[in-house]
């Protein structure tokens, strides 16, 4: 009897060890990850904006991971496709924030995209950034759950239609956009720009962003003779323009436009025809003129991914790294206030795309390149500021 009953108090001591074993808290670096989303066009014609975007948040994810995460915690990060499309990148936004419960999103790339996403993680209060976004209007709506690491159409316009102006002498300047939120904002601000320095565009020229045809307003911008044709765009339709316009006869017309153009895909879609097309940029991967921060960048990427990275890669990368810091500044707890509030007060801070500030619009203002396609399809630095 007395043998049965130590044995009963040996199971129970037992049981009350297991369980008490399964109530502890599990040991630092074996929490459960800290999620991060990211939603952008994975698929489609802009996929491979997308794909860069990726890369980007994942090189400096896994470094944040190689030093020993945040708070001990292992980052993890969920991408969603939106294809470009408003609808479908709320959805994926929607699924992000309220059943994989992400900490912080960084995304999408369309301009209108952002605008539609960014209602739900407002209402959320999740902190968003987008690394990629232009236009103007996705800071100043009085969100303050969202950030932008892109330079807005207002920076990269002036850059462009100043060096036009100013460096290159021009005053006959065409302007041809797609029709969404991303063209017609940087639309917007050429003509308001152009205006300002007493200068009326030849032909101001709107079209389908899904267009596979530009002739008809091709045609219209030939009428006004241009010597410069700015297009607000990205690298598929821009492509298909400067195509058809050297075909046209638009041999001496000096093609240029924002960030957007900005792609290795824009020379293997429209060849020889984009050699000379000057554009904006935050970034341009020079190992040899790069800074510390950004050449340490481009060699992680390159041996990372077996390429150089172009600057959405960059911004995105600098993005992360920024709510990166800012997780750390918030605490072990992740408190979604103090996470945007870290955010919002990011002062020189180092990134590969240059010293960031965030300023009260919640916008990284920094200095912009004027790069140029070369010849054998790539790019170099035409003009940067002393």
């Amino acid at each position: 009897m007395l043998k049965r009953s130590f044995a009963l108090a040996v199971v129970l001591v037992m049981i009350v060890s297991l369980f008490a074993g399964c109530s502890q808290k599990p040991a630092e670096g074996t929490a459960e990850p800290i999620k991060i989303g990211t939603v952008g066009p994975l698929s489609g014609g802009a996929a491979m904006v997308g794909d860069t975007q990726v890369k980007g948040i994942q090189l400096a994810i896994d470094q944040f991971n190689e030093a020993g995460g945040i708070h001990g915690r292992e980052l993890v990060l969920i991408q969603e496709d939106d294809e470009q499309n408003p609808a479908k990148s709320v959805s994926a936004m929607n699924k992000l924030v309220h059943n994989d419960n992400v900490i912080a999103v960084i995304g999408t790339v369309n301009s209108s995209a952002t605008l539609a996403n960014m209602e739900v993680t407002k209402e959320a209060e999740v902190p968003q950034i987008t690394a990629i976004s232009s236009n103007p209007k996705i800071t100043l709506a009085g969100n303050p759950w969202i950030f932008r690491l892109q330079a807005s159409d207002t920076h990269q316009c002036e850059a462009i239609v100043n060096y036009a102006l100013d460096e290159l002498g021009l005053e006959r300047i065409a302007i041809m956009y797609q029709s969404d939120d991303y063209g017609t904002g940087g639309k917007d601000v050429a003509v308001e720009l152009l205006q300002a320095r007493g200068i009326e565009p030849v032909a101001v020229e709107a079209y389908d962003p899904n267009a596979k045809d530009m002739t008809a307003q091709l045609l219209k911008v030939k009428e006004g003779n241009p010597q410069a044709l700015i297009m607000w765009t990205m690298y598929q339709q821009g492509a298909l323009i400067a195509r058809q316009a050297r075909q046209m006869g638009l041999s001496d017309v000096v093609l240029m436009g924002g960030g957007g153009l900005t792609n290795a895909k824009l020379y293997e879609l429209a060849g020889d025809a984009v050699v000379g097309l000057l554009n904006s940029q935050t970034f341009f991967p020079d190992k040899e003129n790069a800074s510390p921060v950004a050449k340490e960048f481009i060699e992680a990427y390159e041996e990372k991914f077996g390429m150089l990275p172009d600057s959405n890669a960059a911004m995105s990368y600098d993005s992360m790294l920024i709510l990166g810091e800012a997780m750390k500044a918030a605490g072990p707890d992740l408190d979604n206030v103090a996470i945007r509030d870290a955010i919002a007060a990011t002062t020189n801070f180092p990134g590969a795309t240059g010293v960031i500030n965030i300023d009260e619009n919640g916008d990284a203002n920094r200095d912009m390149l004027i790069i140029g396609v070369t010849g054998d399809g790539g790019y170099e630095v035409v003009w940067q500021p002393e």
